[in-house]
């Protein structure tokens, strides 16, 4: 036998080496700023996916109705109907110059988006576990969507406003170039309000149950149907604390110069809605991850 021969049976005979794998390489994701850790540049991305939630959700609301989209002017007309008969007629309280149908209107206006707001908002996550549970999307989107629904109902329903301002010839005061903070300040306390509950009703369900209750009694909190100056001057330090007070006084200053809420109220509300956003997105971006799990 040669040598080679020789050579070749016993690499044949001898087992091979086995190389051990090289262990994977172990990627540590962190955010990188604030906003990150808030779940806020995702949104971005995802922006065309809140597009079609968003009109899926307005057709889906109205598709079925006989009226369709004239619910959204007609549900708030309806409700301040009622209202300016039993405030405005039956218990005769008066708006001062304004007349108390477009006083009222816009008092119903502001409390049906807050109202269906928050509600919508807190039992959003509910209505899309399937979706979330297949699809991987930021979960923010799913909130965002009932905010940006509500708000466009919102908005046409303050084009009523204006009609009616037309129709009564109240003029605008130069204090309109502040109304867009005020809308903005409703806007944004509503969606944090919304947020803690939706984060909170992952583990705890009684808010879902207890929630329209409270909103009923909201509207007499807030002056929607009554004037401001109907609140003692002693009970009005009291009274400014909701901030939603403090918005709706101030949006009716802006729009025919009002009594204009205080100062401090305003200071209040403007600090309290930054703090219960930045909360309730920490707190929603905490429960994201598990919330698939536990809805």
């Amino acid at each position: 036998m040669t040598q080679e021969a020789t050579i070749g049976t016993e690499r044949a005979g001898r087992p091979h080496a086995v190389e051990a794998a090289p262990e994977p390489a172990i990627t540590v994701i962190r955010p990188r700023n604030n906003l990150a850790r808030l779940g806020l540049p995702q949104l971005w991305e995802y922006r065309y996916l809140l597009k079609f939630f968003v009109l899926r959700a307005l057709r889906g609301r109205y598709r079925a109705t006989l009226l369709g989209y004239g619910w959204i002017v007609l549900r708030p007309v309806l409700m301040c109907t009622v209202y300016v008969l039993v405030f405005g007629y039956l218990f005769g309280i008066k708006s001062g110059a304004v007349p108390f149908p477009l006083f009222a209107l816009l008092g119903i206006l502001v409390f049906l988006f807050f109202a269906g707001g928050v509600n919508e908002i807190a039992s959003s996550l509910f209505g899309n576990a399937g979706t979330m549970a297949k699809v991987y999307y930021p979960r923010l989107v799913v909130p965002l969507t009932s905010l940006v629904t509500n708000t466009i109902d919102f908005v046409v329903g303050l084009g009523l406003v204006v009609f009616l301002m037309l129709v009564y010839r109240v003029p605008p005061s130069w204090n309109v170039v502040f109304a867009p903070l005020f809308l903005g300040g409703i806007v944004f306390i509503t969606f944090s309000i919304g947020l803690i509950l939706a984060a909170k009703s992952v583990d705890r369900r009684d808010i879902m149950i207890v929630l329209p209750v409270v909103m009923r009694i909201v509207i007499y909190a807030m002056p929607a149907v009554y004037p401001v100056t109907l609140i003692p001057d002693r009970f009005q330090p009291i009274y400014y604390l909701n901030p939603m007070a403090a918005y709706l006084q101030g949006l009716r200053w802006a729009l025919w110069n009002d009594h204009s809420p205080p100062i401090w109220s305003l200071l209040l509300a403007g600090t309290l809605t930054v703090g219960a956003l930045l909360y309730g997105l920490r707190l929603f971006n905490r429960a994201e991850t598990t919330m698939v799990d536990r809805l």
